[in-house]
């Protein structure tokens, strides 16, 4: 019964296996003023269903990006934009790119709790969204944002390896 329960829950939030749910739902796109802006859900300890870097969210260069941050976990989680190079740390405080991050980085916002990140990124780079909250990103929680000269649009999607 408890597995069941939670599979129903978990199944809320992540990216159903037959496709029917589209990772671009949480995407939108205003080319005009080149803003991208995504739904960035915290679900138990993933984004938007993926943890350990298994998805990433491209987005064009010099591109306004609105992150709109909920934790739809009953554990507290943040997010914070960090360079993507090195090792994944224990508790990130400084946000690669300014303005990258939620507030309560390292306390996590409570369920349903909700922020919104605005920011503009550079003309190219590799990074990681991270849960901030110390230990999260360690077990796997986060994703990777890449920001790329030659894309026309954003896209989210499974990492390529």
């Amino acid at each position: 019964m408890t597995a069941l329960l939670l599979s129903i829950i978990l199944g809320a939030f992540l990216p159903s296996p037959d496709g029917t749910t589209s990772p671009d739902e949480w995407l939108s796109y205003d080319a005009a003023s080149n803003t991208v802006t995504f739904e960035l859900i915290a679900g138990p300890f993933t984004f938007n269903g993926y943890r350990d870097g298994g998805a990433t969210l491209l987005v064009p260069s010099k591109a306004t990006i609105v992150l709109n941050f909920v934790n739809k976990d009953g554990t507290p989680h943040s997010a914070i934009v960090i360079s993507g190079e090195g090792a994944v740390p224990n508790s990130p405080t400084d946000p690669a790119i300014p303005r990258a991050y939620t507030n309560k980085v390292l306390e996590g916002l409570a369920q349903e709790g909700k922020d919104v990140m605005r920011f503009p990124v550079p003309d190219s780079g590799t990074y990681r969204i991270v849960c901030g909250v110390p230990g999260h990103a360690l077990s796997g929680m986060w994703i990777w944002l890449k920001v790329d000269s030659a894309a026309k649009q954003p896209s989210f999607e499974p990492t390529q390896t």
